[in-house]
């Protein structure tokens, strides 16, 4: 069980177009992009969830495997943390 949380944070720019989520978070020169499951992942991420919670999640909606969609979803948190998209509770 995960007990670290993650949300978006809130001085990030972002956009959603119909595939993907475009965001500028502060500090950053150049935008990043995030497609596939990610949009997904950041709506989710509109308030704090553990990494557990967001498995949870999206296993029940797309009837996935939780082992498949961890291992999709912990390099994404890790990566949009890195960004400074994310904030850490």
């Amino acid at each position: 069980m995960t007990v670290t949380r993650y949300r978006r944070r809130p001085d990030v720019l972002w956009r959603r177009s119909l595939d993907a989520v475009v965001m500028l978070p502060a500090g950053r020169d150049e935008p990043i992009t995030i497609a596939g499951s990610g949009p997904e992942i950041w709506e989710l991420l509109a308030e704090w969830r553990t990494l557990d919670d967001l498995v949870a999640v999206l296993v029940e909606l797309h009837a996935a495997e939780p082992a498949t969609v961890g291992a999709d979803v912990a390099p994404l948190l890790d990566y949009l943390v890195t960004a400074g998209a994310v904030a850490l509770d």
